[in-house]
């Protein structure tokens, strides 16, 4: 049996820094853009899996190097595919696991963000297109530059709304807007794109990644990762529940939150009135209780008292 893990130290595609509680996810290939192959597909994967099981890592920021966040599917492979018929061969690397408990529905590679505990931000410059455009919506959040080019790309390739994109976006936008970007394909800045309610912040050129890893470290220390974990499981799964059953889990989740020590870390900064921090909360080792006191030894007991002889028989004076 080959290798089934992979460290970032072996990834080619992708490069991955932590600090502060955020790990800053760089597709790093721009002499193609940062154009989408299958390495890079699965670098990504296990890019999340590590983020979602490393303690240090409370959210992602995901960008791109070169200033283009990703052009879409590399076009050499795409002309390769369509020389051969449509036919492709899937990347011989291992792949990591889902996280227990994923539902059937979300277990498909390009929602693989949406099962892991940890946010994650795209933080968008340049050209944000097809392949590239799926991956940004996938995230949790979109932050994209003024001067961003943001299109879907596929009608104007022959290609449909790729990997669940037609049931994502009407979510994300509403179905009049999903239509539009899909059927027409029309290139958005960040203004509009924020205007439009698929990104969420409109940054300056220049600024858009500082904005996006400010936010992530304000959400790492000052948001519970304990709550942003419910909370995405809620929003992405429990979401599509009835409302009865995401109600009674809501409740489990509440009674659970109140045995928790982040709740503690909440309750301390209210009553203390800062803001709490759960990094360092969690980061900090816990008291160390005292050893408990040597009992004194036992008192040796003082010896008995010697009795006193006994007092002389007075005798009668002789007269």
């Amino acid at each position: 049996m080959g290798k089934q893990s992979m460290d970032p130290a072996e990834f080619t595609e992708i490069d991955v820094a932590v600090r502060a509680g955020v790990a800053v996810l760089t597709l790093d290939r721009p002499d193609r853009r940062n154009a989408w192959n299958g390495r890079m597909a699965v670098e990504y994967r296990w890019a999340l899996h590590h983020a979602h099981t490393r303690p240090d890592v409370r959210v992602v920021v995901l960008t791109g190097a070169g200033g283009d966040f990703c052009v879409g599917a590399d076009a050499r492979a795409l002309d390769a595919i369509s020389a051969d018929g449509g036919r492709y061969s899937a990347e011989r690397l291992p792949l990591p696991p889902y996280p227990e408990g994923t539902p059937e529905q979300l277990r498909h590679n390009h929602a693989y963000p949406l099962t892991i505990a940890t946010p994650v931000i795209a933080a968008l410059t340049g050209a944000c297109a097809g392949a590239g455009f799926v991956l940004a919506s996938y995230a949790d959040l979109r932050f994209a530059a003024r001067d961003c080019r943001i299109t879907t790309s596929f009608a104007k390739l022959g290609l449909p709304a790729e990997y669940g994109l037609g049931w994502l976006l009407p979510r994300m936008v509403g179905v009049p807007t999903a239509l539009e970007l899909l059927y027409g394909a029309p290139v958005l800045d960040g203004a509009e794109a924020t205007r439009l309610g698929w990104a969420q912040r409109c940054h300056e050129p220049g600024e858009v990644l500082a904005g996006a890893v400010e936010f992530a470290e304000g959400l790492a220390r000052g948001s519970s990762a304990e709550s942003l974990r419910v909370m995405k499981r809620q929003v992405f799964q429990d979401a599509a529940l009835d409302l009865g059953t995401a109600y009674t889990r809501s409740v489990a989740d509440m009674n659970a939150a109140l045995r928790h020590p982040d709740l503690r870390e909440g309750l301390a900064a209210l009553r203390e009135r800062r803001r709490p921090d759960f990094l360092a909360a969690t980061a900090a080792p816990p008291a160390t209780p005292a050893p408990p006191a040597t009992p004194a030894p036992p008192a040796t007991p003082a010896p008995p008292a010697t009795p006193a002889p006994p007092a002389p028989t007075p005798t009668a004076e002789k007269l």
